[in-house]
Order: C-alpha cells, then structure tokens, then sequence
C-alpha cells in the first residue's frame, strides 16, 4: 500500500501543478483583457481545492465471497477485527470504508454480481448491492476487480462489464486480482503457480475480448495478479503474524506493486485535470483567444502605424534644430545692426535734433522701440513656430487616434494607451490656434523678459523733450554761459540713453545665444519632444506587452494543440 500512496502523492502533486500553472494562465490572459467564464474560473478552483484535500480512493469490485474483504486486509497489511468479515459463508453486506491512513480510503463493496438487497435507512428504499457499488466506483481513482479462481468471468456479468470498462471507462485504472487462487494452484510450488497463471490471465483477456470487444492494446495493459489473501485458510491474523511467510505464499506484494503502477500511469487523476483543460480550451482558447489575436494584429498596425508617425516627427525635429540656429543667427544679426545703428544716431543727436529722433526710433512710452524690436523677433521665428505648431497638431492628431482606436478593443487595447500628461486638450487647441493665427502663438512679451529696457531712457528723452518745449523762447535770450550748461546737461542724457543701448543690447545678444533660448521662445517645441519621448517609451512597452501576449497565445496554442492530439486518438 505505500508504495500505491506513494504514486498517488507524487500524481497529485503533478495535477496540483498543472491545475495552478492552468491558473496562472487564465490569469496571465486576464492581464491581456481575456475574459474566462466565470464558471471555468469555479470549476478549476473547485479542482484544485478538491485535489488539495483529495485522498487516495481504492474500491474493491466482484461477486458475492470472491474474498475482496480478505483482499483488502492483505493489501493493507492490517485487520479491522469489528467489520472485516473473511469467512467463505459470511461476506459484508455494506460498503465498509477504511481509512488506511490519512491520505488513502480503501472501499470494500457488496458484491457487484448478485441479486440481495437491503434497506436503505437514509432513502428509505431498497437497493441491491449492484447499485451501492455503482456509487462509489465513478469516484474511484483504483479499482481492484476481484475474481473466482476457477471461472473468473462470466457470461452473465456481460452488462456490468460493459458499463464499468466502457461507459465509465475504468479498464485503464483496474488491476484484476485472481482471488483464493491456492484453491486452484500450489501456491508453494513457484513452476505450477507460475503455469496456471498464465492460463488464467489469457483466460481473463479471452473473455474480456469476447464481452466488452478487448482490443490488443488494451490486452497489453491488462493488470492481471492472482493471489492466495488468506493461504490454506489460516486466517488473516494468523498471516499478519508471520508477514514474511504471508508475503512469499500470497503473493500480495505483486497486487501491491500493480496497484502502484496503476496509479502511477493514470489512477484516474487525470480526468479532473483533462476535464478542466477542456472547459479551459473550450472557453478560452476557442472563444476569447480568436477575438484577442485579431485585436492583437489591429493592435500592432497602429502602434507601428503610431511608432512611423514619431520616427517621422523624430526627423522633422532634428531639422528644426537648424532652424531655430539660423533664428539664433539672424536675431544676432539683426540686435547687433539694429543696437548699433541706434547708438551711433543718438550720439550724434543735438538738442535741435533730438525730437525728431526721439519720436522716430523710440516714441511715446518706448512703443516704436517696442514694436521694432517685437516685429524682428516675429520676422525672424514666424516660419519656424509654425512649423512647430503644424508638427504638434499632426501629432496630437495621430495620438488621439490611436488611443481612440486602442481603446475600441477594450481591456486589451487599454494598456496600449498614450498615458502623457503632456498630451490634453490644451496643447491641441493652443496648438491649432497657432495654426489659425501664427501671430498669436509668436506673440512674445520681450518686456516682461528682460531686465532693462530698450525704453528705459525714454523718461529722459520725455523730460528733455519737456525741457526744450517750455524754455524755446527764452533760448535766444540765453548767455553763452547758460547754453554751456545746458549742453552739458543734453550731453549727460544721451550718454544715459547710450549706456541703457549697450546693455540692452547686450542682454538681448545674451537672452539670443543662451541655453534657455528654446525654452524661452519655442516652448511648444519642447513639449513636443517631451511628447516624442513619451511616444517612444509607450511604443518599447506596447512591444513588450506584444511579446508577453504572444508567449501567453502560443502557451495557450500549445494547450489546444494538446488537446486536438488526445482527441484524435
């Protein structure tokens, strides 16, 4: 017996196995946005739970005093003296369960073969001994077929073996045991044991082909033993006395060792773990895996759809690079003339001369300044902000549709998604209004930008130009001296107005050439690489998702592959 326990541990440790690794791969589908029916879900937790907690069950089939009870005492090396009943005359009349030890039930029926009843207190009927011992063998994963010695099977028990081997298919889990067989043999005598066996199992084989249409196959398989549970009618505590002498003459150590094959190879173990791959291949495999592969390819042509759309816009990067640098080259050009060119005008400017270019370069409140400088700068990026704000609307563009497209696939497009924060409904419309009006995308604040202004001397000019105004008639009337000082005092407020041109100038140069100059005045243009960046990664984690679907697709392909083999044999 502990060697079949023994089998039947390692075969459930191998069913728990492929019942969790069955599980882990719903789950593992669940993460791809495979659904599984719910009652799969029970049904293989409810297998896994019952193998958990499954014991090993052996049931002893046959006729009426064929010894199964004997069987069963020699089996398990042990005697239950209130119910294990041995004598010819007097077999049990009721399924007797023993628990041979905590992990293993041996269940001794009543006959299978006979007519007597008995009354059925729970149901309050009455039931032959046939149909008590159809309950328990579906459930069996070891059957022991006990049989007589000298005529083992019959042409009357043609119907039961019909349904025990082919309606409940339990020929591969049954191990036939010869019972009594020092009735019919000298137990004691190897050659003569060895010869009758022979004739009895063929015997056996030729009947089963006769009955149940025995092919060679099954032939070969045949688990045949004869034993003698209770040599020359000692009894079995006498036996269980002397377990050397018992193994030698009973031979129960071949029933044991054929009852640890049996279970080893099949011992009916598996029909929980095919049952539930079935329902798994059914539900699964021919239901959701078909939906999800199409999804899959959909999936695939727009994320590279999407992946060629940002290499793309990757180039079209790259090139505004040489772009924004001719800007850079062209402001620099233009502060440099510009500030120059104002510079050598103011300092040539005399009090009779300065209003005229005072309300040319500069202007009330510094707005003709204001405006030069603006227009430069708006001159110079106009083209290239919008070519920034074109890349980011086709951009914007082809994000949404890919996540609207992905998203129609439901949980398996959802993890596909762009997640970018830097992508929202406010960069598109700020994007597309650049596109209705540059202007409004260009408009920058150089004032709130830079730390002095180009004006800053305009409250200089204002005063002198006041100065000028008010005192005009008293000009003429003037002594040398006092035109001196008022020169002198003209002269100051250029150099002021010179030195305010000369920082500005160099701070605009400074503001033109720095680090933060996209920053500063293409800041869509470094959302957009954010963007790109972002679109990249999802792209590298979409492929990788791709790849673990696709482990999971071809797992799942192996399983039905499996599948179709078993069935087709």
């Amino acid at each position: 017996m502990e060697q079949t326990l023994k089998s039947f541990k390692e075969r459930q440790a191998e069913t728990l196995k492929v019942l969790s690794d069955l599980r882990s791969f719903l789950a593992q589908g669940e993460a791809f946005g495979i659904d599984t029916d719910t009652n799969v879900k029970t049904k293989l937790d409810n297998a896994i739970r019952s193998m958990e907690e499954d014991k090993l069950r052996v049931v002893l089939i046959g006729g009426f005093s064929e010894g199964k009870t004997a069987i069963a005492a020699a089996w398990l090396e042990r005697l239950d003296k209130s119910t294990m009943k041995i004598s010819h005359e007097e077999s049990s009349n009721a399924v007797t369960v023993y628990e041979a030890s905590p992990d293993c039930l041996l269940i001794d029926t009543p006959g299978l073969f006979g007519f007597k009843e008995q009354f059925d207190a729970q149901t309050n009927t009455l039931e032959k001994y046939k149909e008590l011992t159809r309950k328990y063998v579906s459930e069996a994963h070891l059957v022991v077929y006990v049989m007589d010695p000298t005529n083992p099977i019959k042409e009357s028990h043609r119907d039961d073996l019909t349904w025990l081997f082919r309606s409940l298919n339990l020929l591969p889990r049954t191990v036939f045991v010869l019972s009594r067989f020092d009735a019919v043999a000298d137990v004691e005598d190897e050659h003569e044991y060895a010869k009758l066996f022979s004739i009895k199992k063929d015997s056996v084989a030729g009947r089963l082909r006769d009955l149940i249409a025995l092919t060679d196959a099954e032939a070969a398989e045949l688990a045949v033993v004869a034993v003698a549970a209770d040599p020359f009618e000692m009894g079995t505590e006498y036996w269980l006395a002397d377990l050397e002498r018992f193994r030698a003459l009973s031979r129960i150590e071949l029933l044991q060792h054929a009852t640890s094959e049996k279970v080893s190879a099949a011992g009916g173990i598996a029909a929980v773990v095919d049952e539930t791959r079935r329902s798994i291949v059914r539900d699964v495999l021919g239901k959701q895996l078909p939906i999800a592969v199409h999804n899959d390819d959909r999936i695939a042509q727009e994320v590279n759809r999407l992946e060629t759309m940002n290499n793309q816009l990757r180039k079209q990067l790259i090139s505004s690079d040489a772009r924004i640098n001719d800007v850079r080259i062209g402001l620099r050009s233009f502060l440099t003339d510009f500030f120059t060119d104002l510079i050598l005008q103011a300092r040539g400017q005399s009090m009779d001369t300065f209003a005229e270019f005072f309300e040319r370069n500069i202007g009330s409140d510094g707005v003709v300044l204001n405006a030069n400088l603006q227009n430069a700068f708006d001159q110079q990026m106009r083209s290239v902000k919008f070519e920034v704000s074109k890349m980011a609307v086709g951009f914007d563009a082809e994000v949404n549709h890919f996540n609207a497209s992905v998203r129609a696939y439901g949980k398996q497009g959802i993890d596909y998604v762009v997640k970018s924060g830097l992508i929202n409904n406010t960069s598109v419309l700020a994007a597309r209004d650049g596109i209705v009006g540059v202007a409004k995308v260009v408009g920058l604040d150089l004032g709130k930008m830079l730390k002095f202004k180009p004006w800053g001397a305009v409250n200089l000019a204002k005063g002198l130009n006041g100065l000028l105004s008010a005192f005009g008639l008293a000009l003429e009337i003037w002594d040398s001296v006092e035109q001196m000082k008022r020169e002198q005092a003209f002269r100051k407020v250029l150099d002021k107005m010179v030195e305010n041109f000369e920082n500005q100038r160099a701070e605009l140069l400074g503001l033109v050439g720095g680090s933060h100059f996209e920053d500063q005045f293409f800041p869509e243009l470094v959302d957009l690489r954010a963007n790109v960046t972002a679109v990249e990664q999802s792209v590298v984690v979409g492929r990788e998702k791709r790849e673990q679907f696709h482990r999971w697709r071809d797992q799942g392909e192996a399983i039905d592959a499996e599948f179709r083999m078993l069935d087709e044999v």
